[in-house]
């Protein structure tokens, strides 16, 4: 009796050792998420020094218009319409810039785009569409790229050919699985910031 009582004894005290070591191992490194309220497309045409700026509302809110502007201010809180309407000329090649922020905070913007060049392997943009005959968007030359070479499409180039229209969303997405594809299910990972907007070319 005594020596099942000994052998038990034991027994809890050696599981009461082990969990203890095994709080006292490698912390749990947790990703802090940032919040992504902002995302702001710059577009420019080949050519003209002036851009035009679209900004949307993330996390639940509707997407908001369009400012022009000749200056270099990524951080201006312009809103306009509440359907986003991209509007450009045929025949032509633009430069679009997307940049992602967080303004929970007026008094302390945060240009959340300095943060995803910073990790590059663990994030793509990707600009889904419906089939638009005369539009494309490539990787520009310039292009920030990750460890294996990969376009992160932070900056594009949109060529237009003949008039036309379509809905595109563009996407932030986080640890994608995979750089490649041609829909949003291609690239797995999780969706850190989703707009949509109307392409108008005419």
């Amino acid at each position: 009796m005594l020596k099942n009582i000994y052998t038990n004894s034991l027994l809890i005290i050696s599981i009461i050792l082990f969990v203890i070591s095994c709080s006292k191992g490698e912390p749990v490194v947790v990703h802090e998420h940032e919040v992504f309220t902002r995302v702001v497309l710059e577009v420019k045409k080949d050519g003209e020094i002036n851009y035009t700026k679209y900004t949307f509302e993330v996390e639940g809110h509707d997407d908001h218009g369009h400012d022009d502007h000749g200056d270099d201010d990524h951080g201006d809180d312009d809103h306009g319409d509440e359907h986003a309407e991209v509007e450009l000329n045929t025949d032509s090649t633009y430069h679009v810039g997307i940049f992602f922020y967080n303004d929970s905070d007026p008094d302390n913007i945060e240009d959340i785009t300095l943060e995803v060049i910073e990790e590059a392997d663990a994030h793509q943009v990707f600009y889904e569409m419906t089939e638009i005959p005369g539009f494309s968007i490539a990787a520009a030359p310039d292009d920030t790229k990750d460890s294996n070479g990969n376009p992160l499409f932070l900056k594009t180039t949109w060529t237009t050919t003949s008039e036309t229209s379509g809905d595109v969303k563009a996407y932030l997405i986080h640890e994608p699985t995979s750089k490649t594809g041609s829909a949003r299910a291609d690239f797995g990972g999780a969706t850190d910031a989703e707009i949509e907007f109307e392409v108008h070319i005419e």
